[in-house]
Order: C-alpha cells, then sequence, then structure tokens
C-alpha cells in the first residue's frame, strides 16, 4: 500500500482522469450560483430543466428575479423539486447581492473571502456545502468542498474518522495551501466524477487509486 498526501492524491488523479475544466458549465456566473441551490436534493436532468426555465423568465440575473412573485419563481423552479424552500433561499441569495454588491459579481469577487464566507453563510437557507460551492465557482475562491463524494473517497483511501464539516475542510485546506482556485475547482469536479465512475465505495478497488493510502496531518 503506497501512502500518499492530498496533493499527491491531486496529481494522481489529475494525470489518470480527463480534464475537469468546464466539469460545472454555466453561460454565466449568476448560472453556477443559482445551480448550487437547485442541485439540493434532486439530479441534474431536473435542475437543468429548472435552469432553463428561469433563464427563460429572468436571463439568470438577480434584478429579474426578485421581480417575480414567490409563486411565480416556484411555478418556474418547480422541477428541481422542495421548490418552496428553494424559492425562498434564491431570493435571500438575490437580495444579499443586490444590497451588499447592487448585483455586481465582479465587486464580490474582489472581497476578501473569510468576510464573503462569513455572509454567505448567514444568508437564511445557505449551509457550509452551499456556500462553499457559490464561492469557489461562483466567486471563484479557493474553498474545499466536503461534500458526500470527498468523504466516501477519503474513506476509501483509508480516513476512516472524518471530523464534522468546518473541522475537515481546515485539515484538508491547511494541507492545500498551495492550491489556486482553479485547482481548487479540478480537485472538487475530479472527486465527484471518480465517485460516478466507480460508483464508491462498490468499485474503488477495481480503480487507479485501489493500492495508495492517504496520509493526513491532524
Amino acid at each position: 500500500m503506497k501512502k500518499i498526501t492530498l496533493n499527491q492524491l491531486y496529481d494522481i488523479m489529475y494525470d489518470n482522469m480527463a480534464d475537469p475544466t468546464g466539469w460545472w458549465p454555466g453561460r454565466s456566473d449568476w448560472e453556477v450560483i443559482w445551480a448550487t441551490i437547485l442541485i439540493q436534493n434532486t439530479n441534474w436532468k431536473n435542475v437543468a430543466k429548472a435552469l432553463k426555465s428561469l433563464y427563460d423568465a429572468t436571463e439568470f440575473l438577480p434584478e429579474k428575479v426578485l421581480n417575480l412573485t414567490d409563486e411565480q419563481l416556484s411555478q418556474v423552479i418547480a422541477s428541481a423539486g422542495f421548490y418552496t424552500r428553494k424559492t425562498q433561499t434564491i431570493k435571500n441569495v438575490a437580495h444579499y447581492f443586490k444590497e451588499r454588491f447592487n448585483c455586481d459579481l465582479e465587486t464580490a469577487q474582489e472581497q476578501d473571502k473569510r468576510q464573503l464566507r462569513q455572509e454567505i453563510l448567514a444568508i437564511h437557507g445557505i449551509g457550509p456545502e452551499t456556500a462553499d460551492v457559490i464561492l469557489m465557482y461562483g466567486l471563484r475562491k479557493g474553498e474545499f468542498v466536503v461534500d458526500t463524494y470527498s468523504r466516501r473517497l477519503f474513506n476509501c483511501l483509508s480516513w476512516q474518522a472524518i471530523p464534522p464539516y468546518e473541522k475537515a475542510k481546515a485539515i484538508v485546506e491547511k494541507e492545500l495551501k498551495y492550491f489556486t482556485p482553479r485547482s481548487f475547482q479540478n480537485f472538487h469536479a475530479l472527486i465527484d466524477t471518480f465517485n460516478q465512475q466507480y460508483k464508491l465505495p462498490n468499485e474503488f478497488n477495481k480503480s487507479f487509486l485501489a493500492d495508495y493510502q492517504l496520509i493526513i496531518s491532524e
């Protein structure tokens, strides 16, 4: 069993998998932000339908989102399920960006990521995982998302007692301190794609990572 660090894991996955660039496609950063909310508790096929309807109704612009009534927005995103809760979360996020940045994402992207994360986590309906995806893809900040896929992969690589979200995130990011925002995006894409290809944990032993053990400095 060969022992590897998180940085080595990234390099091995990058060398053995397709280029992850463009893994989370979107015609704009706003589409990515709305998608992170819509994807909760559903699949991408349903999200794609909701996004098409949302674009037709609003062009993904938060000002136009806020011009819709709750009932209208719920109808637009209905295919993504849980539409009552997601409607309110989308409205809350739109309000935040309108009041804080006048809907200018470029200004938001220039802000300190710690401050942004605190503010986004304070939005009702946004949890740590969704906040970090918004930060990573929509605001282009370096964040590691401790999602179900990363936990499954780390478990397969012998990191069994993974701590709760914030502590696990801190441990991982400490080891990935030289990562760029694009590196974090790539790592997230590689991990999720790897899970889908090998249906973790069932087919892990058939994968190119089967002979590796992850070493974590907690």
